[in-house]
């Protein structure tokens, strides 16, 4: 008995692997069109339209393989981010895209604590909603958006 064979890892991008995706997903479709093929015989009308709707999902399939040529163009989906997760206790800001918001809704504390946004405390992480509940110093405590926060 020799070695078990070696496994050999291509890369590919996810374009391409999307593609394989399709693939599989046109070999089962044609795979129960065949199957389905064997009702043509039957007069029930349920299978007819079962027929049909098999072949149209083949055909759409096709279809999506071949508008799929974004491997062509060189085309990269964008990263996903990371993702961040905080604990209580843990200092935190808002961050500068959804600063204004903030601003505007406390915009009279912000005249006494202009640094009201930056140095903000976990209080409580709501399970719920994926908010979380921070405050500043002693004062009231307020929800926030966990995507709308960056650790400091």
């Amino acid at each position: 008995m020799g070695r078990p064979k070696k496994t050999v890892y291509k890369r590919s991008t996810p374009i391409i692997r999307l593609r394989r995706n399709i693939e599989r997903m046109i070999r089962i479709s044609n795979l129960l069109d065949r199957r389905f093929a064997t009702w043509v015989m039957s007069d029930d009308p349920a299978a007819l339209a079962t027929i049909e709707r098999s072949k149209e999902v083949v055909r759409s399939l096709r279809k999506l393989d071949e508008s799929v040529g974004l491997q062509a163009q060189d085309f990269k989906p964008p990263r996903r981010s990371s993702v961040v997760i905080f604990h209580e206790g843990q200092t935190v800001a808002v961050k500068d895209k959804f600063r204004s918001k903030y601003e505007s809704a406390f915009e009279k504390i912000l005249l006494e604590d202009p640094e009201m946004l930056d140095g903000l405390v976990v209080v409580k992480i709501l399970e719920e909603t994926g908010e979380i509940t921070v405050r500043r110093g002693q004062r009231t405590p307020f929800i926030v958006r966990k995507s709308h926060l960056v650790a400091v």
